[in-house]
C-alpha cells in the first residue's frame, strides 16, 4: 500500500485509479481492473494494458497503451526562464520550451526505459502534455483518453 500524507494528493490519486478501473472495465473490457504495484509502478494484475496517470491542479489524466507508457500533465504558469535555463543546463526560450522539457523529463521518468516515441502539446489551453511509450505508437496507441476535472 501507498503513504499519501497530504489530502489533495490523496484525492487526487483516489480519483486517478477510479477512472482507470472504470475505462479498462467499460472500454477495454477488461474483468478484473485490479491495479497492483510492480517496481513501485502500478499495473493490471491481470491483463496485457498498460497506463499511467498524471495530475496537475484541477486535471486528472490517463493514457493506456499496448506497452509501457508514461504521462505528465502540468498548469502552465510563469517560470523564471533565466534560472531554470541555467539549472538545467537548457537555453528555455518560451515558457512553452520549459513545459515541454519538464513534462518530457517527468513522463520519461515514469515510462523507467528508453523513450522510443513521444506526443506533447497544449491541453485545455493551461496545460502541457507529454506521453511518451518505450515502442514507437502505432494504431494501437490509446491517446490520452480520459480526464476529470476536480
Amino acid at each position: 500500500d501507498i503513504e499519501i500524507k497530504n489530502e489533495k494528493r490523496f484525492f487526487e490519486y483516489g480519483i486517478g485509479r477510479f477512472l482507470v478501473k472504470n475505462v479498462a472495465k467499460e472500454k477495454y473490457n477488461i474483468k478484473d481492473a485490479e491495479i497492483i504495484l510492480d517496481n513501485n509502478k502500478p499495473i493490471f494484475k491481470n491483463a496485457n494494458l498498460y497506463f499511467n496517470i498524471s495530475h496537475s491542479k484541477n486535471i486528472v489524466i490517463a493514457c493506456f497503451n499496448d506497452s509501457p507508457c508514461g504521462i505528465d500533465i502540468e498548469f502552465i504558469k510563469e517560470k523564471d526562464l533565466d534560472s531554470f535555463s541555467k539549472y538545467f543546463k537548457q537555453n528555455f526560450k518560451t515558457q512553452e520550451d520549459f513545459y515541454k522539457f519538464w513534462t518530457y523529463k517527468e513522463a520519461s521518468y515514469k515510462l523507467g526505459c528508453e523513450v522510443k516515441d513521444s506526443y506533447f502539446g497544449k491541453f485545455e489551453n493551461n496545460y502541457y502534455l507529454t506521453v511518451v511509450s518505450n515502442k514507437l505508437f502505432s494504431n494501437s496507441f490509446k491517446m490520452p483518453i480520459l480526464y476529470s476535472i476536480i
